[in-house]
């Protein structure tokens, strides 16, 4: 993501449902990044910086999260795995 973007024109892909298998997939990393960053910032609210944004955004806080527990903090993965499966709150909920 080092673009902070999908970059799907890169992929060369033209045939119309192979197009549509990777756009569900990355529909589906896109949703368990923002999953997992709601469930970090109700523990850990996001900093705001100066200019009154926050410095990410919760897909970016989830992405940031899951990578380094794939890559360095194994024994964590159970519990997003448990996250994952939880419906999203309610909008309003605490």
């Amino acid at each position: 993501m080092k673009t902070r973007g999908f970059d799907l024109e890169r992929t060369g892909i033209t045939q119309a449902a192979r197009l549509e298998r990777l756009f569900g997939l990355v529909i589906l990393a896109w949703v368990a990044c923002l999953r997992i960053g709601v469930w970090l910032a109700g523990q850990r609210p996001i900093k705001v910086k100066g200019h009154g944004r926050k410095a990410l955004s919760l897909v970016r806080y989830g992405a940031e999260t899951l990578k380094g527990v794939l890559r360095w903090d194994s024994s964590r993965l159970s519990t997003l795995s448990a996250e994952l499966i939880q419906p999203f709150p309610a909008l309003g909920a605490a």
